[in-house]
Formats: structure tokens, sequence, C-alpha cells
């Protein structure tokens, strides 16, 4: 079995590691993946420390509503390095949304092809090589309040599928990706995420 441990101790260290990002919001914003800033009292993504037993508050990666602009379909991806895997293997992580009356939505897939972050052109339903969904984090977009995104860290888990079927690990990546339609600014629906492994 596989086992990922991310601290997110800073964005910067991300792409020394191998991590990348693509925004393809339409229209796009101005708001990417952020690093996690914990102050408490305050609402938004300062309002919730990292979940990690041995971190700082700090140490979580977040996206918002602003990686659109106006009313937007937020579509914006963070990918893991490149990773050894094979079917059978395990994969886990830890997400909350900051929750409030604007369902967030995530989805996490895989590259079974190869071992880029090649997503498509960038149109806000764009998956490109991404076609293997494991996880989809409230699809329906509902409140919070009413059972949508979880607003307190939680364990998502699931098994590597649909590589093939050989005993070699294959270099491969995972796209965890902030999705939601009617979203941004203007929308009806995109609040905030924040992701820990």
């Amino acid at each position: 079995n596989y086992s990922l441990t991310e601290d997110f101790d800073t964005v910067v260290n991300l792409y020394k590691k191998g991590w990348t990002f693509t925004n393809f919001s339409v229209p796009q914003g101005t708001g990417t993946w952020k690093q996690g800033v914990y102050a408490p009292g305050k609402f938004g993504p300062d309002g919730f420390a990292a979940f990690s037993y041995n971190a700082s508050g700090n140490e979580y990666i977040y996206a918002d509503f602003n990686v659109g602009s106006g009313l937007s379909v937020c579509n914006t991806w963070i990918f893991t390095p490149a990773l050894m895997m094979k079917n059978g293997d395990k994969f886990s992580f830890y997400t909350r949304s900051i929750g409030g009356t604007y369902p967030d939505r995530m989805q996490v897939r895989l590259n079974t092809d190869d071992n880029t972050d090649n997503v498509g052109t960038q149109t806000a339903l764009s998956v490109g090589k991404f076609t293997k969904l494991f996880v989809d984090i409230n699809a329906t977009l509902q409140p919070s309040a009413s059972g949508g995104y979880p607003t307190t860290w939680t364990k998502y888990e699931f098994t590597i599928s649909g590589l093939p079927n050989i005993a070699v690990p294959l270099p491969r990546r995972i796209g965890f990706r902030y999705f939601v339609t009617d979203g941004g600014p203007s929308g009806a629906n995109s609040n905030a995420i924040g992701i820990d492994l």
C-alpha cells in the first residue's frame, strides 16, 4: 500500500516537491490555492487550524471562491507529484469547508494514462487525462448545514484502481479539483475548502 504525507508547510516547498497547480475556472479570477493561515476568531479560511497532529495551524492548503471572477464555474486543481502506485493501493486525505450558505464541492481524480498534470484545454468542465473519479464531495451542492461539505476535518479514503493490471507500480498523479458551478464572487455557490494529508 502507498502512503503520502504532506505537511503543506509552505506553498514554495510544494513546487520543489513536484506539486503543480492549474486554474481553469471560467471566467478565471485572481485566486489560487493558498497557504492556510490560522488566526483564531477570524471568519473564512483563517478561522480554522490544520488537521495535522504535529503541525502548526497554518499547515494546510486551501482554495476559495476567488478562483473565479463574477459568476463563474470554479475549476481549479492541485496535483500531487508523480507517485509510484498500483491497483489496490490506499490513499487518504482530510478536508473541510468553512461552511455557511455557499455550498462547496471537491473531486479527487487520477490520471491513469501517464504522469502529467494534463487536464485538457482551459474550459470550465475539462478533466483531460484525469478521467478516473474516486471522490466527489457534495456533488449536489447542498449547504453544509443540510449535509453538504463537512465543516470539520473529515477523512476520506479510496483504493487505487483503473491502472494496467501489472505488478510493477507506475508513476501517476492524483488531482484535487475544487469544482463548483454557479460559483465565484457573484455566484450562489462556493466559499472555501482546506486539504490536509
